[in-house]
């Protein structure tokens, strides 16, 4: 979605939410998701395709709370875990998502049988519409 569209899609949030009422903000944030084996490290996502959309809606957000618009109340980072039951899951999963696996990883993913993890930062933010 192109910066425009992010203010758009902001202001017709806002506007159905009543002054003094509350927005909850989930936003995907850096560092590049993870997919993981028994919590070590087997390959990372790049994050590029998500956070080209994430960013600018972030941008737009603190651009409501920096002009008065909404009041940032509470906020929390926090990691957001996907469970796959192998690595064929995963990269089935994968397949028609904007954001793609490594390439040089899937014949290791492929040939995993055992659970994987895709971990992401994320960041709640509880706001206040003024």
């Amino acid at each position: 979605m192109d910066p425009k569209g992010v203010v758009n899609v902001l202001r017709n949030m806002t506007s159905a939410v009543r002054p003094g009422g509350t927005i909850v903000d989930l936003q995907v944030i850096r560092p590049n998701p993870r997919v993981e084996l028994d919590e070590e490290l087997i390959c990372e996502i790049d994050g590029r395709p998500l956070f080209a959309k994430a960013d600018p809606a972030a941008r737009a957000i603190n651009a409501a709370i920096a002009g008065g618009q909404l009041t940032d109340e509470a906020a929390d980072d926090h990691d957001v875990r996907t469970h796959y039951p192998s690595g064929a899951d995963l990269i089935d999963d994968f397949a028609d998502k904007l954001r793609e696996l490594p390439e040089d990883a899937l014949p290791l993913l492929a040939g995993i049988t055992h659970p994987l993890v895709v971990r992401e930062r994320c960041r709640l933010r509880r706001l206040l519409r003024v």
